[in-house]
């Protein structure tokens, strides 16, 4: 039989071996296995113990052992330390240090200066399961808790929006990834995860003001209380959730727009404004007006019912033409080829929905006419006009049709050379008179500063179609980049400038799972099994050596 010279040592190290694989197990999340080996551990222990028990006692009373007492003594003292000094500066100094090129885990300037002056209590909840990338989901929380460090009036709580129905239903919550800015009484909803969109809704929920946007009526243009499919009480109750007010407007019995317009919305008459109507429309753009204009092409008549609306437009700058949109190739499938998709162009208001494509059932061309970098020689100011949307694909698969049948109706066999417009087609278009800044009178008898200002200017945006934000198309997309389109003529995105980080450009490759369990394996295993084994045969060498 082994002695207990031979069996001590041996029992020994095999409660240090059990010991470290409990360890290992416990981090690897194999509970079960933990307590075997925690068992095995202890048990080898007590056996060593039993038989070794004078060299036992007698470690704890050498001068290696009250050494490695001090030593640990020591080290406690020193965390202890370090532990106390760092309270004491998280609670007086707080002060973190961002080392990251882009600046990710800061907040820009402004939004910091509007948190600290921010005397509102404000209760954010978050709509985000693991449907969503985890790593815009780990951004938002992370950002969000860098609100909350800049003041005492944010609250946070995060809901899943496949589990917290009642909270769904509660905010009316469509999108997986939503964010819910509120106050007693108004709310915020935000569907974009980044800084520029959290701290607007933030500024309007502290600004107390509801906007206005009016939609005309009178020429059988798309109804706010129509809930068909042809309808826009969606628009209506997707502007109410974004604290707009929307309402309906007949220019026909009015002097002027009201004052209180905030835009004006002309959704796809069907009957032609008069000439009243199209001079108040006027008068509004000239007084810095902003204007949302949808219009459907004339598909059974050559005569355009809107001919007043188009020339008003190509005063601006922007070209209506009296055709009708086909696409060959990218069109939705049960409309036909008149339902062409689009593919946007880069704009303010197009930004997050770069990467989406969405139907136009039945539309016809808009397109650029003029661009004034300043003011001309007339003294006009610039004029910045941008197409926002054109089909996908070029000449000969798309192009906007003009010629039409006996009936009056659209020929849309073949692309006619010299004839038809070719493709891509643009469908939409923004426009923005720029005012130069004026200074202001700084006389004594003005009591003005000696500041200059700026006046708002006046945004134009034009849809060749009306269909995509009805009832039955309103749905993530489309209602994203009509809210896109409102949040732009009511000078929203202006309300704090932020780049917004690509996070891509920062990530590394995604690792695989085996190369994950790999670097566990190999930094919490097997590099310390390597010292472990080396230390063993440096101490049986020792060993040995002291022996002979």
């Amino acid at each position: 039989m082994p002695s207990k010279n031979v069996t001590g040592p041996l029992l020994g190290f095999l409660a240090v071996i059990f010991g470290f694989a409990a360890v290992v197990s416990l981090l690897f999340g194999a509970r079960t296995v933990f307590w075997i080996l925690l068992l095995f551990c202890f048990t080898a222990l007590a056996i060593f113990t039993r038989l070794r028990f004078a060299d036992f006692v007698n470690f704890f009373i050498s001068r290696q052992a009250r050494y490695g007492a001090n030593v640990a003594l020591s080290i406690v003292g020193v965390i202890g330390i370090a532990v106390f000094v760092n309270a004491i500066v998280v609670q007086r100094l707080d002060k973190r240090a961002d080392l990251t090129r882009d600046q990710l885990y800061s907040l820009s300037e402004p939004t910091q200066k509007i948190l600290k002056s921010l005397n509102t209590e404000i209760h954010i909840t978050t709509f985000m399961s693991e449907k969503v990338p985890p790593a815009d989901r780990q951004r938002t929380i992370e950002m969000l808790a860098l609100y909350q460090r800049e003041t005492d009036f944010l609250t946070i709580s995060h809901a899943n929006p496949y589990i917290d129905i009642q909270l769904v239903e509660k905010y009316n919550i469509r999108r997986d990834g939503t964010v819910i800015f509120e106050t007693p009484g108004r709310q915020e909803k935000v569907t974009t995860l980044e800084e520029q969109k959290f701290t607007s809704a933030i500024l309007k929920l502290v600004r107390k003001q509801t906007k206005k946007i009016y939609f005309t009526v009178g020429h059988e243009e798309r109804s706010l209380g129509d809930f068909n499919n042809t309808g826009y009480s969606e628009v209506k109750a997707e502007l109410e959730n974004q604290n707009y007010a929307a309402a309906s407007l007949s220019l026909l019995t009015q002097p002027a727009v009201p004052a209180d317009c905030e835009v004006l919305v002309i959704a796809g008459p069907k009957n032609a404004l008069t000439a009243h109507e199209i001079g108040l429309v006027s008068r509004y753009l000239a007084q810095n007006g902003k204007l949302l204009l949808l219009l459907d092409p004339s598909v059974t008549s050559a005569k355009d019912v809107n001919r007043g609306l188009v020339q008003l437009m190509k005063r601006w700058g922007i070209g209506i033409g009296n055709d009708l949109v086909v696409d060959r190739v990218s069109f939705v499938f049960e409309l036909g080829p008149t339902a062409p998709f689009s593919s946007f162009q880069p704009h303010d208001i197009t930004r997050s929905a770069m990467q989406v494509s969405i139907p136009f059932a039945v539309t016809r061309s808009v397109r650029p006419l003029a661009d004034r970098k300043a003011a001309d020689s007339a003294g006009k100011p610039a004029l910045d006009v941008k197409s926002l949307a054109k089909t996908i694909n070029p000449t000969g698969v798309s192009w906007a049709e003009t010629e039409r049948e006996t009936d009056e109706t659209f020929n849309t066999e073949s692309y006619t050379a010299g004839l038809d417009m070719p493709g891509p087609i643009s469908i939409a278009v923004a426009a923005e008179e720029k005012n130069e800044p004026r200074q202001l009178d700084t006389s004594p008898q003005s009591g003005n500063p000696a500041t200059e200002t700026t006046e708002s200017p006046t945004r134009i945006v034009v849809f060749g179609d009306s269909d995509f934000a009805t009832n039955i198309f309103f749905r993530s997309a489309s209602r994203d980049l009509f809210l896109a389109t409102i949040n732009w003529l009511t000078l929203e995105e202006d309300l704090i400038a932020i780049r917004p980080i690509d996070l891509r450009q920062q990530a590394l490759r995604r690792m695989a799972v085996q190369d994950i369990r790999l670097v566990q394996i190999t930094s919490v295993f097997l590099i310390p099994l390597i010292v472990f084994i080396g230390g063993l045969v440096v101490w049986w060498q020792r060993r040995e050596g002291g022996s002979a």
